[in-house]
């Protein structure tokens, strides 16, 4: 991903691979436009360091509100992409079965199914259990 702080910080991807950002808005401006509306968060993120660098150095350069809205949106959309992908918080393993809706049925109490099994595999119905073939 190309997370662009600085105007040092180099593209890795697209036409501009390896360009820092200073050189792609000193012959070609118009490309960061591009990307902002064009490309994902996941690839690319423009900070608000990098914006603040640029009106510095390259003061002409319209920002426009709508440049802005739209980057900011990318910044969000990457956070949360982020924090869906490795939100590793629980897992299968931290829910314990449970045998209490069931219990007194054979189905739970001889064949040792939870209230989980019996919900998915039976449908809910305990009974149902003497229908497998």
């Amino acid at each position: 991903m190309t997370y662009l702080e600085h105007l040092s910080d180099r593209f890795d991807f697209g036409k501009f691979n390896g360009r820092t950002l200073g050189e792609v808005l000193t012959f070609s401006p118009s490309y960061l436009t591009w990307v902002v509306y064009n490309v994902s968060g996941s690839v690319c993120k423009i900070t608000d360091t990098a914006i603040e660098e640029i009106k510095t150095v390259f003061p002409n350069l319209n920002i426009s509100e709508e440049f802005e809205r739209q980057r900011l949106i990318q910044l969000q959309w990457k956070e949360e992409v982020d924090e869906d992908r490795y939100d590793n918080s629980y897992s299968e393993d931290d829910f314990e079965p449970t045998y209490d809706r069931y219990n007194g049925s054979y189905a739970q109490d001889e064949m040792e199914y939870s209230d989980d099994d019996i919900d998915t595999i039976f449908d809910g119905d305990p009974l149902a259990y003497w229908n497998i073939d």
